[in-house]
């Protein structure tokens, strides 16, 4: 059984105690003796509340003072540990990711972290122009916290508050044909047209791109491997080197020996690893008419528009698809995990569209049947003057309807004897 009382203090002048303060709450938890305070002077109140408290206990939902002293910096140090016991290659976007977050629910309880706040959070973050994906990436990082502190013993949250995402609609689903990227392929220099190629033909990401050596690579049985820690779903994958990419390699593997022979990465200028494509692959769009830097006035800043080097890893899983590869091995190839993503990278475009519409017409060609029926018997069985030779092209077992109702489903063959 509960109970409330009120810590006193002695007076400094009489030298009597005297009580003061907000009421506390004693009661059990498990045989756990609880000391609680209710935050208020109201005896009723603070009753109301101690009931509610035991009645949480009964129920197996109490969460306890506990929780209430779990703040947001908590939250944070939380995922900071699981960052770094395993390794993850995304540590610098989650500093990013914190610093947003912070600004608005720095020093807040977890517990007061709820829907309302986080849709507030959502509120600024529109306001200050960003993005609906970039707000999405926020929200799943703090979602992830919430999910790190429920997992924890004991757990540090009572809840995790229902987070809803925003809409993105800005989904990119850029693509190259074959004769854009021979363009562009043609107009950057040397040392960055290894790392297109690859990523063209075999669907890697750019980062995975950037980590190959040579040591990776054999030339003899036309094989290349990646590494687990050098992909982003840390799963080793194998890729066949031939045609156009194989001769790429040969050439390149050539002149890295006379030239570079101390440098054991694939992709890098004057022997120094490759990290970026940016300043040279917007050059040579510009040069190809394929892509071009336009004024933002929302930002007040000039922005991108145009191909960027992603567009070569959907462009991979598009060609792959178009040339019959099965889907499975088509993502074992560019090293997808999720049938979403994959169907989202395989983009269709206006020449599918109209070769899908094409092959609709050539279907039909060969379905269609041709009755040999005129416009006057079309008329005259309109008014239920029904001729025999229309009668006969009819199919034996169905007979054409004669009154207001159709002829009842399965009484059509009897029917027909009348």
């Amino acid at each position: 059984m509960g109970m409330l009382y009120r810590r006193k203090k002695k007076d400094p002048v009489t030298g009597v105690l005297v009580a003061q303060g907000p009421w506390w709450a004693k009661y059990y938890d498990d045989g756990r003796p609880i000391a609680r305070s209710t935050r208020t002077t109201d005896k009723t109140e603070a009753r109301r509340k101690l009931n509610t408290w035991e009645g949480q206990v009964a129920e197996g939902l109490h969460e306890g003072p506990r929780y209430e002293r779990t703040r947001f910096e908590d939250l944070v140090a939380g995922i900071r540990q699981d960052y770094a016991l395993n390794e993850r290659k995304s540590a610098p976007r989650l500093k990013a990711l914190i610093t947003h977050l912070a600004a608005y629910f720095k020093q807040m309880r977890a517990s007061a972290i709820t829907t309302d706040r986080i849709q507030g959070y959502v509120s600024q973050r529109k306001n200050a122009g960003a993005a609906n994906g970039t707000i999405n990436r926020e929200l799943a990082c703090l979602k992830r916290m919430f999910r790190l502190a429920d997992q924890q013993t004991p757990p540090k949250v009572a809840r995790i508050p229902h987070i809803p995402m925003l809409e993105e609609k800005n989904v990119r689903s850029g693509f190259f044909e074959h004769e854009d990227f021979l363009a562009l392929r043609g107009a950057l220099p040397d040392y960055a047209k290894v790392p297109v190629t690859l990523a063209y033909y075999s669907g890697m990401r750019m980062g995975e791109v950037f980590s190959l050596q040579w040591s990776q690579v054999n030339m003899s049985d036309g094989k290349l491997f990646l590494k687990a820690q050098d992909t982003k779903t840390e799963t080793p994958r194998v890729l066949y080197l031939t045609g156009d990419l194989s001769r790429v390699l040969e050439a390149w593997k050539r002149c890295c020996e006379e030239k570079w022979s101390f440098c054991p990465w694939i992709s890098h200028r004057g022997g120094i690893q490759l990290r970026s494509l940016k300043h040279s692959w917007r050059q040579a769009c510009v040069r190809v008419g394929l892509g071009k830097m336009v004024e933002d006035k929302a930002k007040g800043r000039k922005v991108w528009q145009g191909r960027i080097p992603h567009d070569l890893r959907r462009t991979a899983v598009r060609n792959m698809v178009r040339a019959g590869i099965p889907e499975k091995v088509s993502m074992a190839i560019s090293g997808h995990t999720t049938r979403s993503v994959f169907d989202r990278y395989n983009i269709v475009n206006e020449a599918d569209l109209k070769a899908a519409a094409t092959r609709l017409t050539e279907y039909f060609d060969r379905e269609k049947v041709t009755l040999s029926v005129t416009l006057a018997e079309l008329s005259r069985q309109r008014y239920g003057v029904v001729t025999p030779k229309l009668v006969e092209t009819s199919m034996d077992f169905v007979e054409l309807a004669r009154g207001i109702e159709p002829p009842t489903c399965g009484l059509q063959n009897r029917c027909s004897a009348d």
